[in-house]
């Protein structure tokens, strides 16, 4: 009984910290993402983010790629 309770209380432990990972991981991604931090929700949105001269060139080339489907 108590080599179940041992491996039940793995289980768990291993449960948390993977929520925890995953979360920091998703966290990550939208903060990197060019669909998040513009805020894209259509082609046309994507369209007149690349005629804005305002974005960086980097972002603008990012958007593209996406509007173009490549």
């Amino acid at each position: 009984m108590n080599t179940f309770l041992i491996f039940a209380v793995a289980i768990l432990l291993l449960q948390v910290v993977l929520f925890f990972v995953i979360r920091k991981k998703k966290r990550e991604d939208k903060k990197n993402s060019i669909i998040e931090k513009y805020n894209i929700k259509s082609p046309a949105d994507a369209f007149r983010l690349i005629q804005d001269t305002s974005i960086p060139e980097e972002d603008r080339q990012k958007i593209e790629t996406l509007y173009k489907g490549d």
